[in-house]
């Protein structure tokens, strides 16, 4: 019973290298990786996917051999990896923070802002409505089970105590952010742009009648028709949220592989 506990220095050396890789993930992880959880739980939980995974996991003859060596690069791409895989997973949000952003701009509410404590800083109204809504819908379909899984099949993609890494697909990061604020600017076209006419609209209104102070009336005009389109769009964007989400995914995971 007692061989059970007895682990060889390989071992245990290659258990750290799990966790740090799972610790990394945790940290940067959308919706439980927001500064509101407390480092104890995350850290936590992290040891428990280790406890998890590292029973699956076989160490090879040349892994050991790395294992033996140097363990300051095989620390630094587990960090990399975990990293990685836990603010790509981010797009999916920051998408629903560009498209908030721009709303709130066109509505003349950017000004008026609050301290997001899931965010670490300032934030619009509506950019928190997005972002609250895009969690309630990643959680709803279990998206945070997808990354789990995800990141247990990255010892497939990129095993543990392995030096070798592939950067040839570094360069469709910058593809991925152009998506990110394209489909931020595609889900907030229609409040915008509706604002814009109206903004139109009364600037001609306001060159025939010049006794109509325009820039005050055009305050709750815009805030009124941006809450009104807001209330007649999230159902059709709630309906795209499930097709880019898997997107998302699948693009985290395309990346991964590539290592």
């Amino acid at each position: 019973m007692t061989e059970v506990y007895r682990f060889s220095e390989s071992e245990i050396l290659f258990f750290f290298l799990v966790l740090v890789r799972m610790t990394a993930f945790v940290v940067s992880w959308p919706v439980f990786g927001v500064e509101t959880v407390s480092q104890q739980v995350k850290i936590l939980f992290a040891l428990i996917l280790t406890l998890v995974i590292f029973p699956t996991l076989h160490i090879s003859p040349e892994q050991a051999a790395v294992i033996k060596g140097d363990l300051v690069l095989p620390v630094i791409k587990e960090v990399f990896v975990g990293l990685s895989m836990g603010y790509l997973a981010r797009f999916f949000f920051f998408t629903f923070r560009v498209a908030g952003e721009m709303i709130s701009q066109a509505m003349g509410l950017s000004s008026a802002q609050v301290f997001n404590p899931t965010l670490g800083g300032q934030s619009t109204a509506v950019e928190q409505l997005y972002v609250t809504l895009a969690s309630l819908f990643y959680l709803g379909i279990n998206g945070h089970h997808y990354l789990v899984s995800g990141i247990v099949s990255s010892y497939q993609w990129v095993p543990a105590a392995q030096l070798t890494l592939n950067t040839s697909q570094f360069a469709g990061v910058g593809q991925m952010v152009q998506e990110v604020v394209s489909l931020g600017l595609q889900f907030s076209a229609p409040v915008v742009i509706s604002i814009l006419v109206v903004n139109l609209i009364l600037g001609v209104v306001g060159k025939t009648v010049p006794q109509l102070n325009v820039l005050v009336t055009s305050f709750p005009i815009n805030i009124m028709i941006g809450f009104a389109l807001l209330m007649i769009t999230l159902p059709m964007l709630m309906d795209q949220m499930g097709d880019y989400l898997q997107l998302s995914t699948t693009r985290v995971f395309d990346f991964v592989k590539a290592f």
